[in-house]
Parts: structure tokens; C-alpha cells; sequence
């Protein structure tokens, strides 16, 4: 019989992630309550795993922990990164100064395990410019963090539903001249022409 606990025990590299995840701390009370005003209801801020804050050191596309490095860093909200494989990187997001950039570089996108299991009553697979729009519409889609991996990753993705006209035009730039078919929802539509 095999070692029942290794069969509970996740992979090194998820389990590492986690742990590392996990140093940072809970939200806070006004933060929470920030995020509620900005449309981010606490339920969508804890599932499926928390969103942490922990001091980061930003290196364009990339972070560090500012504990590992012996600094002081700055502020951010951590998030993990999800694919097929489970917890794969740690996305660090501060908003005030749109930073995105991810850990390890195992991950490219917020929400990327939807990628290959998409939503059978969505038209498309919603992509967001930021984490905010994607927490508030309950983690549903993705945000890019490392934009050139988007014609690889994404090019068997049938259709992608772009935030507006604007990003639409932004995403089909990552594709070249092939790729998925790039909509905007009628509602982002609607909302420019007024």
C-alpha cells in the first residue's frame, strides 16, 4: 500500500508555494472594506485561496520577497497563481502603481487553470486588464501578468472577450495576424457609444 500520507501531501513545488504564500499576512479590516467599495465583495477576496498582503521587491515582470532578500520592499497584495497543475506561482499586484508581476515564472496568467476548463455558458473567456476587475467579477477569466507568453498559451482558446474596444485592439496585438477571435461584450460596447 502506498504511503498514505504522500498521497495527501502535495507536490514539492505546490507545497512550496504555499508555504511561501503564506508568510504574508490576512487582510486587514479596512482593506477589506476598501475592496468592497470598489465592488470586490470578502467572499470573492478568500476563494478559492486568500488574497495575502506581503512586502515584495518588483523586477519588471518578476517580484521577490522582500524577507528573502534582507530589504525592506513595499506593500502588495499577493495572490496565487492556479493552472491544471494546481498551485503553480504567486502573483504580487500593487494597485496604486498597476505593478503585476509573478514569483517563480511558472505562471502567466491570473486564473490561467480556466484557460482549459472554460465555463460552458460564457461566450468566451473573459480577459481583465487588472486584478480588481477580475476579483470582481469573482475570479471568472484572467489577467495577464507576462503578456508574451498570451500567443503560445492562449492560440487554441476559440474566442476571447476582450474588457472594451480599447483592450480588444491591445490583445489582438499580442496575436500578430492569427490567433483566437478577440469580442467585446455589447454592454462595453453600449457604454462607448453613449
Amino acid at each position: 500500500m502506498a504511503n498514505l500520507a504522500a498521497l495527501f501531501d502535495p507536490p514539492t513545488h505546490a507545497r512550496m508555494v504555499r508555504l511561501a504564500h503564506l508568510h504574508g499576512r490576512n487582510l486587514k479590516q479596512r482593506e477589506i472594506d476598501r475592496f468592497a467599495e470598489l465592488g470586490v465583495p470578502a467572499l470573492h477576496l478568500g476563494s478559492p485561496w486568500p488574497v495575502l498582503v506581503d512586502k515584495v521587491v518588483f523586477e519588471g515582470e518578476f517580484f521577490s520577497f522582500a524577507d528573502d532578500l534582507g530589504v525592506s520592499g513595499e506593500l502588495a497584495f499577493t495572490i496565487v497563481v492556479f493552472s491544471n497543475a494546481g498551485m503553480i506561482d504567486i502573483a504580487a499586484w500593487q494597485p496604486e502603481t498597476e505593478r503585476l508581476a509573478v514569483w517563480r515564472g511558472d505562471g502567466f496568467a491570473l486564473g490561467e487553470r480556466q484557460i482549459h476548463h472554460p465555463n460552458p455558458l460564457a461566450a468566451g473567456l473573459q480577459v481583465f486588464r487588472s486584478p480588481l476587475d477580475w476579483l470582481r467579477a469573482d475570479r471568472r477569466g484572467i489577467v495577464l501578468v507576462r503578456d508574451q507568453f498570451a500567443r503560445a498559451v492562449l492560440a487554441d482558446v476559440p474566442v476571447l472577450v476582450a474588457e472594451d474596444e480599447h483592450h480588444r485592439k491591445k490583445l489582438q496585438e499580442l496575436f500578430l495576424f492569427s490567433g483566437p477571435q478577440i469580442i467585446v461584450p455589447e454592454v462595453a460596447n453600449l457604454e462607448a457609444a453613449q
